[in-house]
């Protein structure tokens, strides 16, 4: 699911449970965030999700919002790669 910046605003005073500062190629990175039990990508007003510069961005962005907990999820390098079987490891999280 998603929920666009807007709407995000009307739960400001909900608590997080969790956002996930999510990798995309290195270089940007998205916001995922949980509010009572359901996850969201937080989207523009278009619907596209919106891409931070770093995830110091990212966390900046929610520093009003009751946040419990905060994971970066950095790239895994090899997710890219075509024809590699399913590796079955669990994703890299870096508490922040």
């Amino acid at each position: 699911m998603h929920m666009d910046t807007g709407e995000l605003r009307s739960h400001k005073h909900d608590r997080i449970s969790l956002l996930e500062i999510v990798s995309m190629e290195g270089r940007y990175y998205m916001a995922r965030f949980y509010l009572d039990g359901q996850g969201y990508v937080l989207t523009d007003a278009y619907d596209k999700p919106v891409m931070f510069s770093g995830a110091c961005a990212v966390r900046d962005y929610f520093h009003d919002y009751q946040v419990d907990q905060t994971e970066v999820i950095p790239p895994t390098g090899t997710d890219e790669m075509i024809g590699m079987p399913e590796s079955g490891s669990e994703t890299m999280r870096v508490p922040l």
